[in-house]
């Protein structure tokens, strides 16, 4: 289990996690609905992820699964422009560096590309690369929680070929800042599986 946010305090930062920027603390919230615990995020011209160190063996635990829901997408974003760069929501796995460039795996859910659509961060550079997978987009159903599982070994080995570094970390992030519009999304139960 990487996080369900059970054992964190309503309308706080969850704990364990990582924010870049201190705005990342007032962007990401632990609410409470059902008895379901969940991180909100809700971007307003805005591009701070949060991270939680965990490191495991990616050979012995290939799969990422979460749940997460949208309720409203960034205007006009696609994620292959910088000019237009945002996601509602993205979950990244982090990969170690090696010779000072790291790697990124972002799963998102994407205001216009189609659903299985693969294509690098326009942001890539001499000091990190992402590969994007879309895996929801303004087809699927907002304000309804979604279940995903992932192959991230097999998504590494495809996107970016070769053995997989090892994993640093786990990230989410909700932006909107390329748009100047807004992304609010729900994350939940973030587990890795054999």
């Amino acid at each position: 289990m990487v996080d369900s946010f059970f054992e964190n305090s309503i309308g706080q930062f969850p704990k364990t996690w990582e924010a870049k920027d201190k705005r990342g603390r007032e962007i990401y919230k632990v609410r409470m609905e059902s008895n379901c615990y969940f991180v909100e995020a809700n971007a307003r011209s805005e591009a701070i992820p949060i991270a939680k160190k965990f490191k495991y063996d990616l050979k012995k635990y290939p799969i990422l699964s979460w749940k997460w829901r949208v309720l409203k997408l960034p205007d006009g974003a696609d994620e292959r422009y910088k000019e237009r760069a945002d996601s509602a929501a993205a979950i990244y796995v982090i990969f170690k560096k090696r010779f000072a460039r790291r790697k990124f795996l972002k799963y998102v859910w994407s205001s216009s590309l189609p659903v299985g659509t693969s294509t690098e961060s326009p942001y890539g550079s001499i000091v990190s690369k992402t590969k994007i997978i879309v895996l929801e987009n303004r087809n699927s159903p907002l304000d309804k929680w979604i279940s995903e599982e992932v192959n991230v070994y097999e998504d590494y080995k495809r996107t970016f070929g070769g053995e997989p570094r090892k994993i640093e970390a786990i990230g989410i992030m909700s932006d909107s800042d390329n748009t100047k519009s807004q992304a609010i999304a729900h994350y939940t139960d973030i587990i890795i599986k054999q």
